[in-house]
């Protein structure tokens, strides 16, 4: 499991550094900033708040709930990045796109029922 959150948290951050370049108004793929007027980033901290106490949950109390709730609320991350699509520029969306579907299918393959 360590090595699972491990490698979704590295994918999830990779994503986040991209995503936060690609939204300033310094980058000359987004001149004029216009990810979310500026706050783009508020499109996805809640979920991403969230599925940090529940990767912390899940640490400490691995039991089939919090698993639930853990690949739960990965998923809602994942879907928060997406709804961000237009702060990436064309040329990294492909890599992006596949990042987050990967993250998925791992969160998806998680068994929260062999704990």
């Amino acid at each position: 499991m360590k090595n699972f959150k491990r490698q979704i948290l590295l994918a999830v951050c990779g994503v986040a550094v991209v995503l936060t370049y690609s939204c300033s108004k310094d980058n000359p793929l987004n001149p004029v900033g216009n990810c979310f007027g500026g706050n783009w980033a508020e499109g996805y901290t809640d979920e991403l708040t969230a599925w940090t106490a529940a990767i912390q949950e899940y640490s400490d109390n691995p039991t089939v709930e919090s698993c639930t709730n853990y690949k739960s609320a990965a998923k809602n991350y994942l879907d928060a990045l997406d709804d961000i699509y237009e702060c990436i520029p064309t040329a990294s969306r492909a890599e992006i796109d596949q990042e987050i579907k990967e993250a998925k299918a791992d969160i998806d393959q998680e068994d929260c029922n062999n704990l």
